[in-house]
């Protein structure tokens, strides 16, 4: 389960990466595979994601809500659970 939201104009779902439980934006579609810092993380072709751990402040802060507004990256990692 995750969350739906932008970065860098795309639609992608902040969730927590299934081997362990590192928080990541995981792809919708096959396309996305070329964005910076996607990494194939799994067996399926369609396993990519990226890491937040890998992100700087200012890359962070490119991610928001579906509306286009800011969204405060750690308090939504940590509703993550």
């Amino acid at each position: 389960m995750g969350k739906n939201v932008i970065y860098n104009g795309q639609v992608l779902t902040l969730t927590r990466f299934w081997a362990d439980q590192r928080p990541c934006l995981w792809i919708h579609d096959p396309s996305q595979v070329h964005m910076s810092k996607m990494e194939f993380v799994g067996g399926y072709p369609n396993e990519y994601c990226i890491f937040i751990e890998k992100l700087s402040a200012e890359e962070r802060a490119k991610i928001t809500l579906m509306d286009g507004s800011p969204i405060d990256i750690e308090k939504e990692i940590e509703a993550l659970g």
